[in-house]
């Protein structure tokens, strides 16, 4: 039983991931001002799934890296403050696009420091959620098979299509998705320059998404996505010719 289960243990990860999101999803309509904070019960989606399935498989070499990537190391102080100050000037530069482009001014996301912290609080443990599945259990499970480049692509795709009930429209979903491929290649690589240091990805994530209120708060429309995918393909482009020695190689 358990041997079938890893075989297939990346379609089941997702299709759990995905039910348990749906199940979460129901909470929205009965706490509908959560969202005012920030508050996504949909976010614990993936990190539900992995700890229900590390139950039943009882896979303890997958249990034993999860613990060991949330452990917060000193000696990657460096990589958490990058991963703090690089998506805050990422998203403050395409505010300034969106402005100077498409005249899309800028609006403040306004609000006291109780509202302040609790929704920097929200974000964070939403984040922690999404990434303890995500990059702490499906893309070391991806890597087994796949190269880190393509393994990224995958976590990307399924990220966006995990996103699908967020769509606006087609456009808008398409566009999002190739931020959210973007973004897995970007956060791959801090994963490996950290030898798999969750709290990398989780800053990142963090204030990737307190970026976006800060700098395009009642913006987030396909052009704001256009000059997003634009960007992150520059930062692609330069992690991927920069880490060409290890991203298309199998990991060992």
């Amino acid at each position: 039983m358990e041997k079938r289960m890893q075989k297939h243990i990346v379609f089941i990860w997702y299709l759990t991931t995905l039910i348990v999101t749906g199940g979460l999803l129901c909470l929205h309509f009965v706490w509908k001002s959560v969202g005012e904070y920030s508050v996504s019960f949909t976010q614990f989606g993936p990190m539900l799934a992995t700890l229900l399935l590390l139950c039943i498989t009882k896979d303890k070499l997958a249990l034993s890296d999860l613990q060991n990537g949330l452990l917060f190391r000193r000696k990657y102080v460096v990589f958490y403050v990058a991963a703090a100050i690089l998506p805050l000037g990422f998203m403050a530069m395409n505010g300034w696009l969106l402005a100077v482009l498409f005249h899309s001014p800028y609006l403040p996301w306004k609000g006291d420091t109780i509202f302040y912290t609790l929704n920097f609080a929200a974000i964070l443990l939403g984040s922690m959620g999404e990434e303890v599945g995500r990059r702490g259990y499906l893309l070391p499970k991806l890597n087994k098979k796949f190269t880190p480049f393509f393994a990224s692509i995958l976590v990307g795709c399924l990220w966006g299509f995990w996103h699908l009930n967020y769509a606006g429209d087609i456009l808008f979903w398409i566009l999002f998705t190739i931020t959210t491929i973007e973004l897995s290649v970007i956060f791959t690589f801090f994963m490996y320059r950290t030898k798999g240091n969750l709290w990398t990805v989780i800053l990142l994530h963090t204030f990737f998404n307190v970026a976006n209120r800060v700098f395009v708060w009642e913006r987030f429309h396909a052009m704001l996505l256009f000059t997003e995918m634009i960007l992150l393909g520059l930062v692609c482009m330069i992690i991927v010719i920069g880490s060409r020695g290890w991203i298309f190689q199998k990991l060992r």
